[in-house]
Parts: C-alpha cells; structure tokens; sequence
C-alpha cells in the first residue's frame, strides 16, 4: 500500500476527531444558505427560526437577527435600525446545549455576570456587547445589549425597520460544560409551543470518543510500520 495515501488518510481522520473536539461554536460567513449547525435563537411570526448574526459595521462588531430565508441582517446603531446585506457572520454551534437564556433585567446585568460567563457577541471600544432576546411583535426576537463599566442600556431590537428598546429581556449566557435540557424560561416555552423546534443533536458519548482514540493509535502505528519497511 502507498505510504502517502494511508498518511493521508490518517491526518484526515484525526482532523475528523479534533473538529469534534475543539469548535464549540464559530461565527461563520453568512451569504444567504444557512448553515446546518447554526444556532437557533428566536422565531419569527410564521414560525421559522431567527438566528443571530454579526456584521462589520465601520470599526465595530454589531450584533442582530438573521430571519430565515433572507440575506441580511438586522441591527439597531446609534438609535437608528439598520438592514445590511454583505461582511455578514452568523453564530454557529456544534453544542447548542453549551448556550442558555436568562432572564433579567438592565440593572441586574452585573450580578448575573458574577455567577454566569455572559455571551460576548461583539464589539465597541468602550463598552461589552451581549446578545438579548424578548417576545416583541408576535416574534421572539434578538438584539444586543450594550454595558458600560458603571451600566447597562436595555436591550435593543429592530421590528419592521424601527428600533426598540425593553428594560426586562433573557440574556444568552456560554458554559462549555452545560448539559442538554429543556429550558423553562417563559420565553422558550412560548417558542415550543409556536414551534417544535427540531432537538439539538446530542454530544458523541465517551465509548464513541475511546473508540475513535484507539482508531487513531491503530492506523498511526500502521504508518510507522509501513515507513519503517521501506
């Protein structure tokens, strides 16, 4: 057998397991096709997912919705709603159980980040930006949530090229070692009830994660063996 071609077919395989391993989430280019892993954050008013996207605006990171079927993004700036169509990003997660909604309110954005690892979803010199959602317009829709080092501004939206702004929201918050449930949160249980949502695919089990460790060191040793014979 070619040595190149069994190398080759190992690195593909433990480049495979790695992918599994290590991209947790990822913000990928959105031009339109909405990616299989992408993450679901809302619904919109005829029952289809609205997900959360992130686009270059002058020198910052903006946050905003991304409606199914569409090709560009929602954003609030500068007290003004914004829609833009290119250097769009979209929030991408092999681990959706990894992501959860809290409820609370501006005020309490502090405290909840003592005890939560809060969802940075872009940038602005100067402040944090984290990612809210809030039933608005008969849709469960997103935004961002802009803190000062001393407060916090409520959570801001965009509903039919308008903005709007709402003081009591759920924030999303990251916890690598979070375990797949149901979320009970008033917010979620109105989107399950709108929608049946399609169940996040479940994390390889650690027989699944043995076996392919002990794959990788089989055919790692074949290689040895083949290359050692020439």
């Amino acid at each position: 057998m070619n040595t190149k071609v069994v190398l080759s077919v190992v690195l593909c395989f433990i480049f495979t397991i790695n992918a599994d391993f290590v991209e947790d989430y990822c913000w990928r280019d959105y031009d339109g096709v909405i990616p299989s892993d992408a993450f679901k954050a809302g619904i919109d008013r005829d029952a289809k997912p609205i997900y959360i996207g992130q686009v270059l605006f002058g020198d910052k990171l903006i946050p905003g919705k991304i409606h199914h079927g569409t090709n560009e993004i929602h954003i609030e700036y500068d007290v003004t709603a914004h829609r833009i169509n290119e250097t769009i990003k979209i929030l991408c997660t092999k681990h959706p159980e990894h992501f959860k909604w809290i409820k609370t309110e501006k005020q309490n954005v502090f405290d909840l980040g003592k005890e939560n690892n809060l969802f940075e979803g872009g940038f602005e010199k100067g402040v944090t930006t984290y990612i809210g959602r809030i039933w608005s317009f008969d849709e469960l829709t997103v935004g961002k949530v802009i803190c000062w080092p001393t407060h916090c501004i409520p959570l801001s939206t965009v509903e039919k090229d308008q903005y709007h702004y709402h003081s009591t929201f759920e924030i999303l918050t990251y916890d690598s070692n979070g375990k797949e449930g149901i979320n009970t949160s008033e917010t979620t249980t109105k989107a399950l009830v709108k929608e049946r949502l399609v169940a996040p695919k479940r994390s390889l089990s650690p027989a699944w994660y043995i076996f392919l460790v002990i794959g990788t060191a089989v055919l790692i040793i074949i290689v040895i063996i083949l290359i050692r014979r020439r």
